[in-house]
């Protein structure tokens, strides 16, 4: 495994339940699965792009690396990157890059190239053409990290695949379209070349298409996130009327991502196929912070220090025993930080709780409960699971002046 290339490809929006089943027609992506170790059950550290890619490209938590949400999003200095490792190591690094995770929030750091592009630039357009030279370019041993916008909100379905043979959802088809470019692009990698496929969050989208649904959700985003009016109540019976029996996991009071830690939101999908890989399901309960040790450990490079992280390998996978998940709503959406969330993931519960609202905490059984539609009351569990989270370690309150970006990416 030592000296093998690494292609680290980010689908932004991916949810774990469209890979390797039957929502989507992704051949390529099926065959990653089968072939390589599939975790099923990877839970991001938060609902919103930037923490999530610091926290795989770091393995720590938010309150461990400084970056909070889309706008609180400069990497503390102290805190290196899987590029900056493998660099150290000898490693050729390039990033192509798109949506929020601009150079200016320190992900850069160890890379030698780090190329934005414009989210219209796509894998499954003319961009692929400048994608496959750069590849082709790298020299060996490398580390390509591949940021993907397709399927991120607005979804633009190429022609071809408009068609429900690709799925029911544009989100589907549009992945079904993605699966082709990304095998063309594939194609093109060295023998001794790994793929680590990555979902940085998930997306709610069963509903966009309905009225009443839009109605709904503006009057929430009015009174709960501006008003700071506990509307959950009333969502939650809304959520009961309408997705008792839901084509996929959703509710029907959310649209897009960033304002739940809903497991449609936060269950992603993380497969590492290549050289050196036998297949494997790992069912037990994995965290977003274990892709850096993961992933330095299948290349054989050691961390360039001996900074302490939050994750832990995922290898060997037989060995993988369930993690406790850490997981914020922090999207531009909620509007202000007294709307963010924070909950943790563990023993078949989830703990929510709003840090900045004098709310009632929740507390979901998911194994009779698996939607989250009815909040249980168990003193002793959620007491167990509150004393989880992780304790704030660095936080110096800097915005990035990046209001234009975000109304460009959809973000209000």
């Amino acid at each position: 495994m030592a000296g093998n290339n690494l292609l680290f490809v980010c689908v932004d929006c991916l949810r774990s339940d469209f890979v390797g089943t039957d929502h989507a027609d992704t051949p390529f992506i099926d065959n990653l699965v089968a072939s390589g170790i599939d975790y099923r059950e990877m839970y991001a550290t938060a609902t919103t792009t930037t923490p999530c890619v610091t926290s795989f490209m770091t393995g720590t938590y938010s309150e461990h690396n400084g970056v909070y949400s889309l706008e609180e999003a400069r990497l503390n200095e102290s805190v290196p990157t899987l590029a900056e490792h493998l660099s150290a190591a000898g490693y050729e690094t390039t990033a192509m890059v798109t949506g929020p995770i601009v150079a200016d929030t320190g992900l850069d750091r160890g890379f030698d190239e780090y190329a934005y592009r414009d989210r219209n630039e796509e894998l499954v357009g003319d961009w692929f053409d400048e994608a496959v030279a750069t590849l082709e370019g790298l020299e060996e041993p490398f580390f390509c990290y591949l940021h993907l916008w397709e399927i991120h909100d607005p979804v633009r379905v190429p022609d071809t695949y408009d068609d429900p043979e690709y799925g029911r959802y544009p989100y589907a088809r549009t992945l079904s379209a993605l699966d082709r470019s990304l095998e063309q692009l594939c194609d093109h990698l060295p023998s001794n070349t790994a793929i680590a496929l990555h979902g940085d969050h998930g997306e709610a989208f069963a509903y966009r298409d309905s009225y009443l649904h839009r109605v709904l959700k503006v009057l929430r985003t009015g009174l709960r996130y501006g008003l700071g009016i506990d509307t959950r109540a009333i969502e939650r019976r809304l959520k009961r009327r309408f997705d008792s029996d839901p084509s996929v996991p959703d509710h029907f009071m959310e649209d897009g991502h960033g304002e739940n830690v809903f497991d449609f939101a936060s269950n992603v999908p993380f497969v590492l196929f290549g050289p050196d890989i036998d297949s494997a399901t790992v069912e037990r309960q994995v965290r977003q912070v274990d892709i850096l040790p993961t992933l330095l450990e299948y290349v054989g490079v050691d961390p360039s220090n001996d900074r302490p992280i939050d994750g832990e390998s995922l290898l060997p996978p037989g060995s993988v025993s369930d993690r406790d998940a850490y997981i914020r709503a922090c999207g531009k959406s909620l509007i202000r930080e007294a709307n963010w969330q924070r909950a943790v993931r563990a023993a078949d519960h989830k703990y929510v709780e709003y840090v900045g609202r004098d709310w009632d905490t929740e507390l979901y059984d998911l194994e009779t409960d698996p939607l989250e539609l009815n909040p249980i009351e168990n003193d002793r569990i959620a007491t167990q699971l509150k004393h989880r989270m992780p304790e704030e370690d660095i936080r110096d309150g800097e915005s990035l002046e990046i209001d234009g970006l975000l109304r460009d990416l959809g973000y209000k």
